[in-house]
């Protein structure tokens, strides 16, 4: 019989998703538990950052790069900006690094660990925080934490909202959450922090908690990144397997060798 698996994935990616979960033999369920919407007031935030000067730029997602160059495809030339060899190139993760390197940007470093705690051990090592103007270009849902560690460090810090998250909390999501359990997964993959704080979020809403809880608890849980890992053990929850490599073909992989 094959094993079952739960991903709560992007509309646009669920489908092939599917495919990805069925070459590796495993029964695939998904659903999305939240929508990116664009800010598109955010094109003058990036244009007024690089007029007025910046040091360095961060990109702390795969969909902050992709979401930046959609908001300023044909208005505003991002790559040429991002080229100017006086300006660094941040990427948190090899994705995003990837990402960028797919639209002709260089990336100048990026932190060991791919989360914020990295990048404040990177910046501190650096040391060259004091009076730089660095600007994030990122999710409305990112921390506070390293805007707040910069700037104690003396930089001018511009934290640029590319994208917000509308999360879908309809009577259709309610029905898809009592599939999830009559579904009983052998594997939930969380993707992210902000993915297993919505799903969280939505079944407490749903007055589904206890029921979805029992599930997890039999379920063996794959985190990608640490930070993820990190957010589900806060709730008091095992993770079993953290992903080595931060994407979703490579969580798969890494559930192949678990399930032998």
């Amino acid at each position: 019989m094959r094993k079952k698996i739960v991903a709560f994935r992007p509309e646009n990616v669920l489908k092939r998703s599917k495919e990805k979960a069925d070459r590796y033999g495993f029964d695939f369920f998904g659903f999305t538990l939240f929508e990116l919407v664009d800010r598109k007031e955010a094109l003058k935030e990036i244009e007024d950052v690089f007029y007025e000067r910046v040091d360095i730029i961060i990109f702390t997602s795969l969909n902050g790069v992709k979401k930046s160059f959609g908001i300023c495809e044909g208005k505003f030339d991002l790559k040429a900006k991002l080229s100017d060899t006086d300006i660094e190139i941040c990427a948190i993760g090899p994705v995003t690094g990837s990402e960028l390197e797919k639209h002709g940007v260089r990336v100048d470093f990026m932190p060991e660990q791919y989360s914020a705690k990295g990048l404040m051990e990177l910046m501190d090592k650096r040391g060259d925080a004091e009076n730089k103007k660095i600007a994030f270009l990122r999710s409305a849902e990112g921390g506070r934490d390293i805007l707040d560690f910069l700037r104690q460090k003396g930089a001018f810090v511009k934290d640029i909202q590319i994208y917000k998250v509308e999360i879908k909390d309809t009577e259709e999501e309610k029905e898809l959450f009592s599939v999830f359990v009559t579904y009983n997964p052998d594997y939930i993959i969380f993707t992210s922090s902000l993915t297993f704080k919505t799903f969280l979020g939505l079944a407490r809403k749903f007055g589904m908690k206890e029921k979805i809880f029992e599930v997890l608890e039999r379920a063996k849980i794959a985190a990608i990144g640490d930070l993820t890992a990190e957010t589900i053990c806060e709730e008091g929850m095992k993770v079993d397997l953290v992903a080595g490599k931060s994407t979703f073909e490579g969580v798969l992989k890494e559930i192949t060798k678990l399930a032998v």
